[in-house]
């Protein structure tokens, strides 16, 4: 019985290691419906879009347009640090995944980190067209904290000073991944202290 609760807190504990930790954020509720003109929506915070980062975004909709564009910029949507994804419009509907690279050597003419989704129509000056958004996700890294805030509490409470965690605790980062990546953990240290007592 020891045996096989071994080999299972070691597979949980290889799974442990393998979790990322992702932030999935849905813009749609953000976003007016029927619109007729660009729109921005804003990159929800703790999103890494630093250089270098993926930031996949998820659409789905209906449009008049032939297609509908999408990239990384600043609210005066002059530093673009993406290139431009096109998703086209088949029927009066479009649906696609895509990731966004950040690239902020300069090459598309922003140097610093993006603050918004810009979404436009088919061509640089052609605005959306009576467009409808049933989904507008982005789903992305989560910029990491330095430590690990979640463990820290729990084993030394008495040792913290009671005004300390509003002062050293991080923001913490999308609460989905954190859950994903403790949980197995503490399945396997369940199962430890339970192989223990018997």
């Amino acid at each position: 019985m020891k045996k096989i609760l071994s080999i299972a807190v070691a597979m949980i504990m290889v799974m442990a290691l393998s979790v990322s930790v992702f932030a999935n954020v849905d813009l749609t509720g953000e976003i007016g419906t029927g619109l007729n003109e660009n729109f921005q929506v804003a990159i929800p915070e703790g999103v890494d879009v630093s250089d270098g980062a993926t930031v996949t975004v998820n659409v789905k909709g209906t449009s008049d347009n032939t297609a509908v564009r999408f990239y990384l910029t600043d609210s005066a949507d002059v530093a673009r640090v993406t290139d431009v994804a096109v998703v086209e419009v088949v029927d009066g509907a479009f649906e696609a995944t895509f990731d966004l690279y950040c690239d902020l050597s300069g090459a598309y003419g922003g140097s610093s980190e993006p603050s918004v989704l810009q979404v436009k129509g088919p061509d640089y000056a052609t605005p959306l067209a009576n467009t409808t958004f049933e989904v507008l996700e982005v789903v992305a890294d989560v910029a990491a904290p330095a430590e690990t805030p979640a463990e820290t509490p729990a084993e030394t409470p008495a040792e913290i000073p009671a005004e300390t965690p509003a002062e050293t605790t991080p923001a913490a980062p999308a609460n989905t991944g954190i859950v994903l990546a403790v949980l197995p953990m503490a399945v396997a240290a369940a199962a430890i202290a339970v192989s223990k007592k018997r």
